[in-house]
């Protein structure tokens, strides 16, 4: 089944916080090979459109706003430039993604805005949660980034995970049932999985 993806993230190279950049890229160029994909991400730098290849294109957006008090002042602000962006896509009908991938909570708002006015298949990829990165988990920002990351988990079609024990987890705090929850660890089968996940939550919206 070809499809069209949007896949929402907040680094992207050259843009590299850590594994999560390198992951997505990969993700990318594999699924471009038979699929056409938009990557949506951000950039500390004016806007930018690159076509990498007749299937593959990316959008590097700035945040419009600063500076910025915490992170998710800033992730919120950024979403609703990420909302812009993907909307222009949709409005163009040889492109209009079939589902979009949003990695990690900065998105989640962005992507359960255009599932609503777009009725959008919305899949959320969580690398990890705030309880495991948060050094104090009970902080008020911490608390937020929380509420946003289940924002995303329950407005989501499917959920994907980087393993079964993170699969555990997101059912465990977030109160998730496990048939919405898809571990997926890179192997062999981890683009024919992923694309599953991707189909499944085409035949849930």
């Amino acid at each position: 089944m070809h499809m069209n993806v949007a896949i929402l993230t907040w680094e992207y190279p050259p843009r590299i916080i850590g594994e999560m950049a390198y992951y997505v890229q990969k993700l990318a160029l594999q699924l471009s090979k038979e699929n056409r994909v938009s990557v949506i991400t951000f950039h500390d730098a004016p806007y930018s459109h690159e076509q990498v290849s007749k299937s593959l294109e990316v959008y590097r957006v700035p945040n419009p706003v600063k500076p910025h008090v915490t992170v998710v002042t800033w992730a919120l602000s950024l979403a609703a430039e990420i909302q812009r962006i993907v909307a222009d896509i949709c409005y163009d009908s040889s492109s209009r993604p079939d589902v979009i991938d949003a990695h990690e909570w900065q998105f989640a708002t962005a992507a359960a805005a255009l599932k609503r006015a777009f009725g959008l298949p919305f899949v959320i990829t969580l690398h990890s949660l705030e309880s495991q990165r948060s050094s104090g988990p009970t902080s008020p920002l911490s608390a937020c980034i929380q509420g946003l990351e289940r924002l995303g988990v329950h407005e989501s079609d499917k959920i994907i995970t980087m393993s079964s024990w993170m699969k555990s987890e997101v059912e465990r705090v977030h109160q998730i049932p496990s048939s919405k929850v898809r571990p997926i660890p890179e192997s062999d089968s981890w683009l024919k999985e992923t694309l599953q996940a991707y189909g499944q939550a085409i035949q849930h919206q």
